[in-house]
């Protein structure tokens, strides 16, 4: 009998779910689980305390810039090393920062310090926005985003609920009605603003409330429209975007913007579990970032089993499946990254074999640019997720496979291109707590022998760390009725 293991439901009960109980660094496709991949460090030093933002960035000339920041320090990550490019930063270990792209400019800013710029392929450190205003005065602003032709920024010490937009093309003008420069106090109980995005149009986070901000021109310049009205994103972090797809967590779970709709991605899935899971004492440090080329969104966070408040988990969500997974991986920061120009110390990032490195060396693919899922991970050191594959675990629903009746198992064959190791936990009664069988591991016929009765049963696969494997779809059950008890 064979039986898939279906989508990942924590929320749902383990018996009759139709979906696996356990999906542990893995992430789903189309017909398949895959593998996680490890972090694989790759910076040469480290940033020496918790990262609390990153940016990753091309110019112009298709240079890439990558950029971290601590509470006290900007750093510039260039072939596999950390230079401190503004230091003497006072915000604490809660006061994230936000990076944005406005053409070869890169702004950054914490609420706390006055905001600061650096021009790509120009700057050597990084400098007061001030010190290129040519009309006002840039505001201290804790989030922005590039709407338009606009550098628009919100949440001021002062006006947590206002937004300010530079000149039209021009982050050097902010005096109001100057180059269409102004400002918008935003009305309401929504809370602060904790998030803007960018693009054609923009959505505006508040705590408790979205709002699209289109550009019409003229006297009015922004049109403000609220799309959610008691729903919002809880910390500025957790939100991440992909073109026009926006994923967030709100106080009820998570979420997606697509075309002004709100789609609740996590109701009766995995809402329950993440709050169960997650350390509330540490909710500053969730970061979340999208992972392009496998349609992934992500939020890394500090779970209960934590031991020293470190970022130990990723809450995983296909987009396109819309299915998730969860994998046991650190990393204090996570973040769509532009890998910069290969070394011969770096090579080893793509694969920790160079014998399997495809790739031939007159390529331009070592000129750099590929975008990765990004990583800080809990050494401060500068990663991706291009290792071996972690440990698996998956785990399929809880079937009365004979409805009635008890079975008896003899053999589990997994459907996985990989060996294997395999339980099989059963039940008489759904009050009674699962009794786990001997482990069998895969022989030469592809066979986990492996003996087990009971009434309810379910099946437990694990792959052992550093096993290359690409598919994992569920198992065949060896098993006939057995007596009744």
């Amino acid at each position: 009998m064979q039986i898939p293991f279906g989508e990942w439901l924590p929320d749902q009960p383990n018996h009759l779910k139709n979906g696996a109980n356990i999906a542990k660094n893995v992430y789903h496709a189309k017909q398949s689980y895959k593998p996680v991949k490890s972090l694989v460090a790759y910076s040469s030093n480290d940033i020496g305390s918790i990262c609390l933002g990153a940016g990753s960035f091309r110019d112009g000339s298709n240079n890439v810039f990558n950029f971290v920041a601590t509470s006290s320090d900007i750093f510039q990550l260039t072939s596999g090393t950390f230079t401190s490019r503004k230091s003497g930063l006072t915000g604490d270990s809660t006061d994230y920062f936000t990076f944005t792209q406005f053409g070869n400019y890169v702004v950054v800013s914490n609420g706390i310090d006055a905001p600061q710029y650096y021009l790509m392929g120009t700057s050597t450190n990084f400098a007061n926005l001030s010190t290129i205003a040519t009309e006002g005065t840039p505001p201290v602003f804790r989030v922005s985003g590039v709407i338009r032709d606009f550098l628009v920024t919100g949440s001021q010490p002062n006006n947590t609920n206002r937004v300010q937009w530079s000149g039209i093309n021009d982050i050097g003008t902010w005096t109001p009605g100057k180059l269409s420069a102004d400002f918008q106090d935003l009305p309401g109980s929504g809370g602060q603003i904790v998030h803007i995005t960018s693009g054609e149009v923009g959505y505006i986070f508040r705590q408790n409330q979205i709002i699209r901000m289109d550009f019409v021109g003229g006297s009015t310049i922004f049109r403000f429209s609220v799309i959610s009205s008691n729903r919002g994103a809880v910390y500025g972090r957790t939100v991440t975007q992909n073109d026009r797809n926006i994923f967030f967590y709100s106080d009820d779970g998570f979420y997606q913007i697509s075309g002004d709709t709100l789609i609740p991605i996590g109701a009766e899935k995995v809402n329950r579990h993440f709050d169960n899971d997650l350390n509330k004492a540490y909710t500053d440090r969730i970061s979340a970032a999208v992972d392009p080329f496998n349609q992934l969104a992500i939020w890394s966070y500090v779970s209960k089993r934590s031991t020293d408040g470190s970022p130990d988990s990723l809450l995983i969500y296909n987009y396109v499946t819309q299915k998730w997974t969860y994998a046991d991986e650190a990393a204090s920061t996570i973040f769509t990254q532009f890998f910069g120009a290969y070394t011969v110390e770096t090579m080893d990032v793509i694969s920790q074999n160079l014998e399997d490195i495809n790739i031939s060396l007159d390529t331009d693919f070592w000129l750099g640019g590929q975008l990765y899922l990004g990583a800080i991970n809990n050494n401060f050191k500068a990663a991706i997720f291009s290792g071996k594959p972690l440990d698996v675990e998956i785990e399929t629903d809880e079937l009365e496979v004979v409805p009635g009746k008890r079975i008896k198992i003899i053999g589990v064959r997994p459907i996985v291109d990989a060996d294997t190791t395999v339980t099989i936990k059963t039940r008489e009664k759904l009050s009674n707590t699962p009794v786990e069988s001997i482990a069998g591991t895969t022989n030469a016929s592809g066979l986990n022998p492996v003996r087990a009765s009971g009434r309810y049963v379910r099946a437990n696969v694990k792959v052992s760390a550093g096993t290359d494997w690409n598919h994992a779809q569920g198992i065949d059950i060896i098993a006939s009725e057995a007596g009744t008890r």
